[in-house]
């Protein structure tokens, strides 16, 4: 049995003549007192390598596998026995940790390292960034670790991650009491390196007075947590090296699911109209909601009066009785903009609710949008949200007489329920929800409707804004990093008036090894990257030496310098970083006087470095634009371009110092777009009115009513409602009662494929004679059986279940599952199962390596999939297009239907070829997509695709970079109330972060 063993010496002998003819004696030394200490994982040093090191050939073999191969000797039964003994004993040990922080609501139940395939380093890349250690100690014992201390997004930074950890082990000796002996060291968890270690002072900590007060310790007192070192097998040996693999986790979604949950339940309560109806102080009057659409409208309107009413509460429980115990400062600083905000949303609610109600011609999205720039102050008001909370916890330190006030107007507001500090969390969750709940209204308008088109406009206006707030709030907590960097420089010199935040964003920071040209010497170095500028320092602990500063404007990235240093001849310096900081690349000085050479241990850390640097300097000096410079707006501001806002507080944006332009970065250089002339809606048919119609019943839901006298031709706009028409008639738009109004003779003729028919189920009753508004004869008018999308009997008489491309209901996500595995061109029918349109046909089909869902759409003309195309059943639909390209309606899905899911040999051929094409193009697959299902991040369940509707520059290696086309696997949605969502990059395959505001999510449509 062979036993490969990776040499980490640093304190390996230099050779004295090449440096491959070393002492092996000191080698052998070293591993026994480092590595080979477990009797049980025994070597025989006198095993004789089967090649030699003296050799030209065998040296390279040596250099580039860095292995020593040893044999083990045989183990005796009792030996084994205990081994696997303890090394269960071991896994025990984390699995225990991990249902410990289950209980504690630190680690959600579903998250990948309760599942029994889990590793312990996947507990380890759980807890390196040290945010889920410090919220644990505030779980534990509230408030026992100030906000100030720890950052609650480190977003991969080495320096903040550390920070948190140090908060940690420091809160756990000051609060609870921890000795010494009982911590670990930082680089134990965030390089791995004593994982143990750490779970021994999780431990401890689970078993202190104040933890056990709310969840009992690990491990339980019936089993001992005592450990030998020197004789258990070591399942935590390797985690060092795997932490050099892989990179930190980025645990966003993670942070967002498990730590709003108390702030979700206290906006839930406060403004949900299920837990506030019977509390607010105001009605709605709005009538009793019938469709979807009502529903939204209601919950859209409720909500927002109960917000008003939450406000009202801050204002009149909490800001004025204590404006005579607190000081103005102490006030303006926890109740910023408060008093603002409710005069706003006072004046938005009364806007909103007229809009809904009144048939005054004011829409919806006219109130949204026109609110957008009095919104704007929730930027401010999120980035104080931390600091507001804060000082009412020292100002109650302070004055018991203070926090006695404060807990008087809780008790008098809430009955003591929710703390000031946690309602003013509410704004910032509402002002986030806004795109969320005109998103759901849109999708449940017609896509024919003038509304929907109004609705994305605002869609499109609070997404922005959604952005923007957030990204001032990162920007605020970005720059205080920034001051922390500065500060832990000791000796850092800035010119007069200049500060590292003048140099840009933090992009990423992390030791490397670098070699100067000047002297050829290799030094360990801290680096701190910013967009201008990279900072060089040695580190001294929790501080930082300053050594070298390079302007990234006068170098350039050269990565052709790692086969230039494999070509040298060996030396020292060679040797020194043999074994792990072999991956190099260059800076070298764009008059190529001067250069640095990099050092990484692994190439992964390499290529992420050569990534920050390059985006640095095209964020400094934008390839698109040599005119634009990065520039800090004063006041906020929109791009001249595409009229977004610009995003954050510092470096928005990039200006053009002659024409004064100011853009986003991947606007530079595009023309202002420009306003396409509207067209009026387009009528599907005229219709009579039988009767005549002055607004009762009104149509609910805020829409207009359209008055029309008897035999008044009508243009239908809308007839997706059984009940409720749209219509327009002597250039007035609005709704009517269906049932007023019969066909109107046309001497148009229509082609065949638009006649109409009806549906004639045995089992439908027969429709009741419709009753005359206001009380007036019955108009005996024939009405129409409603048309809905789901199966009748004219589709039964088709025997479905025996079609080959039918599968029944069926969720999208099932849909994908069902046709991964099959050629591109498989296709299946099926009854959607999403809550918008369940019970209605929808097509998913494989094309490109990725699989689309396209509506079955029906109304009184016949089922379609474009509106240009009728079918008079869904299986005449079918054998159109498997004789016709879909491209002809959907550009982006040139195939036809080609291979049934459920034909009998659907992994080859199909299992009847498909009829002659009349207009078939050969699918073009673009080489380079990658197959959601070989990505890397195939583990993760793709939610849905978008695809994106502008361009967008990423400004971190986080994000991701947009052309207007691209493709985008959705995989969380986690961080959609702040207006982004995570996804990997159809083409590029990159995972990453981008705004939602940006894509178009490919719906069933």
């Amino acid at each position: 049995m062979l036993c490969h063993v990776l040499s980490n010496s640093a304190n390996a002998q230099t050779p004295s003549k090449t440096p491959f003819s070393w002492q092996l004696e000191s080698i052998f030394t070293y591993l026994h007192e480092h590595v080979i200490h477990n009797p049980i994982v025994q070597i025989n040093f006198k095993q004789k390598f089967s090649f030699g090191i003296n050799s030209e050939a065998n040296q390279r073999k040596w250099k580039s596998e860095k292995i020593f191969i040893f044999k083990k000797q045989t183990l005796r039964k009792g030996q084994l026995k205990r081994g696997r003994d303890l090394m269960k004993m071991a896994a025990d040990e984390w699995r225990l940790c991990v249902d410990w922080l289950v209980r504690c609501k630190i680690l959600p139940e579903d998250h990948r390292v309760t599942n029994a395939g889990a590793q312990v380093f996947d507990l380890a890349q759980a807890l390196r960034d040290g945010v889920l250690l410090c919220h644990l100690l505030n779980n534990l014992y509230p408030l026992s670790v100030d906000l100030k201390d720890f950052s609650p997004r480190p977003q991969l930074s080495q320096f903040l991650c550390l920070k948190n950890i140090r908060t940690f082990l420091q809160t756990c000796k000051r609060v609870f009491g921890l000795k010494d002996a009982d911590l670990f060291d930082p680089p134990d968890l965030f390089d791995v390196k004593n994982f143990r270690q750490v779970l021994t002072t999780l431990s401890k900590l689970s078993k202190t007075e104040l933890a056990q007060k709310k969840y009992n310790g690990f491990p339980p007192e019936n089993k001992s947590s005592s450990h030998n070192n020197n004789s258990e097998e070591d399942i935590y040996g390797n985690l060092q090296d795997l932490a050099l693999e892989n990179d930190l986790d980025d645990n966003e979604e993670l942070y967002d699911s498990v730590y709003q949950e108390d702030d979700d339940e206290i906006y839930e309560d406060l403004c949900s109209t299920r837990k506030r109806r019977k509390t607010s102080a105001t009605t709605s009057e709005l009538p009793q909601p019938v469709t979807k659409r009502d529903y939204c409208i209601k919950e859209m309107v409720d909500t927002e009066r109960n917000y008003v009413d939450a406000l009202s509460m801050l204002v009149t429980h909490f800001i004025k009785p204590l404006k005579t115990i607190i000081t103005t400062h102490d006030r303006d600083k926890i109740f910023l903009h408060i008093e603002n905000l409710h005069e706003v949303h006072g004046q938005f609610y009364k806007d909103l609710h007229r809009a809904c109600t009144t048939g005054t011609g004011i829409q919806i999205s006219e109130v949204f949008v026109g609110h957008k720039r009095k919104f704007i102050i929730y930027g401010d008001y999120c980035s104080n949200l931390p600091h507001a909370q804060e000082h009412i916890e020292e100002i109650s330190k302070k004055s018991d007489g203070i926090k006695m006030a404060i807990e008087e107007c809780e008790r008098k507001a809430n009955e003591g329920r929710f703390r000031l500090r946690d309602l003013l969390h509410v704004p910032m969750q509402r002002v986030l929800k806004y795109h969320l709940l005109l998103r759901e209204l849109i999708k449940n308008t017609d896509k024919s409707s003038d509304d929907r088109k109004a609705l994305e406009v605002a869609l499109d206006a609070m997404q922005d804004l959604s952005l923007y707030v957030n990204e001032v709030k990162r920007d605020n907590e970005a720059l205080l990093l920034i001051y922390e960097i500065q500060n832990s420089i000791v000796d850092l010199q800035m010119p007069p008036n200049t500060f590292l935040k003048d140099y840009g964003r933090l992009q990423k920071d992390g030791e490397l090894k670098i070699r100067n040209h000047l002297d050829n010497r290799v030094r360990p170095r801290y680096l701190f990257l910013f967009d201008k500028v990279l900072l060089m320092g040695k580190s001294r602990g929790e501080t930082y030496s300053f050594k070298e500063a390079i302007v990234l404007a006068e170098y350039k990235v050269d990565d052709s310098s790692a086969s230039r240093d494999r070509e040298r001849k060996p030396d020292k310096f060679v040797y020194f970083l043999w074994l792990q900081w072999n991956c190099s690349f260059q800076l070298v000085k764009r008059d190529n006087k001067m250069a640095y050479t990099f050092f990484a241990k692994t190439e992964e850390m390499k290529r992420k470095w050569i990534d920050a640097l390059r985006l640095a300097q095209d964020n400094s000096q934008p390839a698109a634009g040599p005119n634009y410079v990065m520039h800090t707006f004063s006041e906020p501001k929109e791009c001249d371009c595409c009229g977004k806002l610009l995003r954050g507080v510092i470096f928005q944006g990039y200006l053009n110092p002659e024409t004064k332009k100011a853009v986003h970065k991947e606007c530079i250089g595009k023309p202002p777009p420009e306003k396409v002339p509207s067209v009026p809606p387009r009528s599907l048919a005229r219709n009579k009115a039988v009767v005549e119609y002055k607004g009762i019943p009104a149509p609910g839901g805020g829409r207009n009513p359209l008055l029309f006298s008897k035999d008044a031709v009508i243009d239908i706009l809308n007839n997706s409602d059984k009940d409720w028409w749209k219509g327009r008639f002597r250039n007035e738009e609005g709704w009517f009662p269906a049932h007023l109004v019969t066909e109107h003779d046309s001497k148009l003729s229509r082609k065949p494929s638009y006649l109409q028919w009806e549906i004639k189920s045995p089992g439908t009753p027969k429709p009741k004679p419709n009753v005359a508004v206001n009380g007036g004869p019955q108009a005996c008018v024939a009405k129409k059986i409603s048309y809905v999308n789901v199966p009748t009997s004219d589709d039964s008489s088709d025997d479905f279940g025996q079609r080959d491309w039918y599968v029944g209901p069926m969720s999208r996500d099932d849909a994908v599952k069902r046709l991964n595995g099959s050629p591109n061109g498989s296709f299946l029918i099926r009854v959607s199962e999403n809550m918008a349109r369940k019970g209605e046909y929808s097509l998913s089909i494989k094309y490109a390596n990725a699989v689309r869902h396209i509506r079955v759409e029906k109304n009184k003309e016949g089922y379609y999939l474009a509106d240009t195309r009728f079918f008079h059943s869904v299986p005449d639909l079918v054998e159109f297009y498997q004789k016709n390209s879909l491209a002809d309606s959907f550009p982006e899905v040139d195939t036809t239907l080609q291979f049934p899911v459920n034909a009998t040999d659907i992994k080859g051929t199909p299992s009847r070829p498909p009829a002659p094409s009349n207009s078939v193009r050969s699918p073009s697959i673009p080489p380079t997509l990658k197959s959601p299902t070989n990505s890397k991040f195939n583990a993760n369940k793709v939610l849905c695709y978008a695809v994106a509707v502008f361009d967008y520059a990423a400004t971190s290696t986080t994000q991701l970079s947009l052309a207007k086309g691209d493709k985008v696997a959705v995989i969380s949605k986690t961080g959609s109330d702040k207006g982004w969502w995570k996804g990997e990059h159809c083409t590029s395959g990159k995972i990453g972060y981008f705004p939602l505001a940006y894509v178009r999510e490919e719906e069933e449509e």
